[in-house]
């Protein structure tokens, strides 16, 4: 994840939430990206679960792309 957020924060509950919108968007912005794994929807540059990182407010994408 970025240099902002870490994996285990996804079970902290203090950690803030993207809104769900947001974390759609960010999630389709992956999904057209070229380091997108599509079988496994993770991200090539940081190995994320694209799918659980988005949700997290604080993650950002390894190239800037949000």
């Amino acid at each position: 994840m970025g240099d902002d957020v870490k994996p285990w924060d996804l079970l902290n509950p203090n950690e803030p939430r993207s809104a769900e919108e947001l974390s759609a968007s960010r999630l389709e912005i992956c999904k057209s990206c070229e380091w997108f794994r599509q079988n496994s929807q993770t991200c090539k540059k940081c190995g994320c679960f694209m799918k659980l990182k988005t949700t997290l407010e604080r993650a950002r994408c390894p190239i800037g792309k949000w």
